[in-house]
C-alpha cells in the first residue's frame, strides 16, 4: 500500500527536521510562530 501523498493546501505532518545549525527542530514548533517555508537542498559530491 502506497503512503498518502500531500496535495497543494494539505498540512504536512509534524516531524523533526534539522535546521541550518544541525539542531533537531519539530515542525509544529515552527508552525506555532506562523507560516513556515520548508526547503530541501540536495548535496552533490
Amino acid at each position: 500500500m502506497k503512503p498518502k501523498r500531500l496535495s497543494v493546501g494539505d498540512k504536512a505532518p509534524s516531524t523533526a527536521v534539522v535546521d541550518i545549525h544541525g539542531n533537531s527542530v519539530e515542525l509544529k514548533d515552527l508552525w506555532a510562530n506562523g507560516p513556515t517555508v520548508l526547503t530541501f537542498l540536495r548535496h552533490f559530491g
